[in-house]
């Protein structure tokens, strides 16, 4: 007998749902709704989604932007209609259902890191019949695709199960879907962070949860038929490579793409896990990569800040004074050299994250899931001249050098855990002075993150959601690139003190290079 579970749904006149809204952006909902379940054999394939929740949950949050007057536009409606876990098509085998993270995994934090992506109607028109069957059959195809891509992405639809394992248990994705009461054309004018936290997914807290969902998703549907995605993965388990490698994997069987390859999951093959590693309920490893220096108290301001193709190769040129860079690192090392401007009062020190699959001897293939990456940082001292952003560019590309295969070879030596746990220490002791202003960075370009296609072509925009929520009284600053859909030109979402921003948004050097939050259409 096949595999199912049924909802009992909710009308729009009988059951309303409370909520309240939660710390770090989005709803988590206080109710949770009876299911019906029928057990069957394992050796049988699964529904190809089972539902946990309502499958019409009759809550509306709504959200009013302030940026605009009233008559200009009503409030926006984001009503979560859906909650659900997306499982694989074909159950996991047992051989594979306790995946081994490695000892790069082990030292990441359980936290989630949202990527968005927007994609427009390409049949837009004003019939309402024929937009709620676009909704309805993108809804579909969506789920359906998903569930055939865990059957060969399975570690992603377990849990997170403890500081060495995946649960490779089939729970499935987190899968949480809504309808925006807009059109997307309109959203993306101006792009506004306290509305896209609504697109985000948040676990409902009635639900008892055991480990950290490994992935999670978020399909808003808006009313000419456009939709954003949103997907997050556990970090402990997926980095931002690793996150591009399941959206465009996904992307590519819901296309059913002849070409795809399949990632590969090898990282505790190449990186053994080290149960020795230092670890109780009050320091886990991966504080050791976060000193507390890094994080700042007060309001902070995320702005976003574009360049675009042109001057880009303007900038890469300047920055490539002393010698050549890439452009994540001219437009790196051009908000370092703005920042310091601003704060110079203050040393300070940029880290980056270098993604070291090829680095390894022999390579590890780019479509290796988990975390591949090992922490640099430069630093700029305030007793120096005047910053200058060729100089800044080169001591970052100098730091990335720095993290060559000889270095990686000796974390994969039999006793590599030992430096590996000493240099965690070393960075944090060096994180340590307060006197010291941090600026933590990642970069998505270069990744895909325009390319992902479900079959009704490529997204008119893609950003992060990780840092849109200012509200929150405890920060870091951040810098996140990810590439621009339009052109060849990279975005940068920035986070500071809003001081700070307040003083940056209006620097001449950088804005004779990058636009501030300009519309992506």
């Amino acid at each position: 007998m096949r595999r199912f579970m049924i909802s009992t749904l909710s009308s729009s006149s009988s059951r309303l749902v409370s909520y309240h809204h939660h710390r770090y952006g989005g709803y988590v909902f206080s109710r949770s709704i009876t299911t019906v379940s029928d057990r069957t054999p394992p050796q049988q394939k699964h529904h190809w989604f089972m539902s946990t929740q309502a499958n019409l949950l009759d809550t509306t949050s709504s959200y009013n932007e302030s940026h605009m007057k009233d008559d200009e536009r009503d409030a926006i409606r984001v009503e979560v209609f859906s909650r659900e876990h997306i499982k694989p098509s074909s159950p996991t085998p047992q051989n594979l259902r306790c995946y081994k993270l490695s000892i790069l995994d082990q030292v990441e934090a359980p936290i989630y890191n949202p990527l968005m992506f927007f994609y427009k109607n390409p049949t837009d028109n004003d019939n309402k019949n024929v937009e709620e069957a676009v909704i309805q059959a993108r809804s579909n195809h969506l789920k359906r695709s998903l569930s055939e891509t865990l059957t060969r992405i399975y570690p992603f639809a377990g849990k997170v199960a403890s500081e060495l394992h995946v649960d490779c248990n089939d729970d499935g994705v987190y899968y949480v879907e809504t309808r925006v009461d807009d059109r997307l054309d309109n959203v993306l004018k101006k792009p506004d962070n306290n509305f896209l936290q609504q697109l985000i997914p948040v676990v409902d807290s009635s639900e008892q949860v055991l480990g950290y969902y490994v992935s999670m998703v978020q399909v808003n549907h808006f009313k000419c038929g456009g939709v954003s995605i949103t997907v997050q993965h556990n970090h402990r388990f997926a980095d931002g490579r690793s996150s591009m490698i399941f959206m465009n994997t996904w992307s590519s069987i819901a296309r059913q793409d002849p070409n795809r390859v399949y990632p590969s999951f090898v990282g505790s093959l190449t990186f053994p896990q080290n149960p020795q590693l230092p670890f109780s309920p009050y320091i886990p490893i991966w504080y050791l990569k976060t000193s507390p220096a890094f994080l700042k108290h007060g309001k902070s301001a995320t702005t976003r800040f574009v360049f675009n193709a042109l001057a880009l190769r303007e900038l890469k040129a300047k920055a490539s004074k002393h010698q050549p860079v890439s452009r994540v690192l001219a437009v790196l090392a051009m908000l370092w050299k703005c920042v310091t401007d601003v704060t110079q009062s203050k040393p300070s020190i940029l880290h980056l994250p270098v993604n070291i699959r090829s680095k390894c001897s022999p390579k590890l293939s780019e479509n290796s899931v988990g975390n591949g990456i090992m922490g640099a940082y430069a630093k700029f001292d305030s007793d120096s001249s005047n910053p200058e952003v060729a100089s800044m560019a080169s001591q970052l590309k100098n730091a990335i050098e720095a993290v060559n295969a000889e270095s990686v070879d000796k974390l994969r030596s039999e006793n590599g855990y030992v430096g590996f746990v000493e240099s965690l220490r070393n960075s944090q002791e060096a994180f340590s002075d307060y006197k010291t202003e941090y600026y933590m960075t990642s970069s998505l370009c270069n990744l895909g993150t325009k390319e992902a296609d479900f079959g009704w072509g490529k997204p008119v925009w893609s950003c992060i959601g990780s840092q849109l929520n200012e509200d929150v009284p405890i920060f870091t600053n951040r810098i996140l690139l990810v590439d621009s859909c339009c052109d060849e030109g990279i975005e940068a979402w920035v986070t500071l003190e809003k001081q700070v921003m307040d003083d940056i948004k209006c620097h001449p050097e950088l804005l004779s290079f990058a636009s501030v939050n300009p519309s992506p259409l």
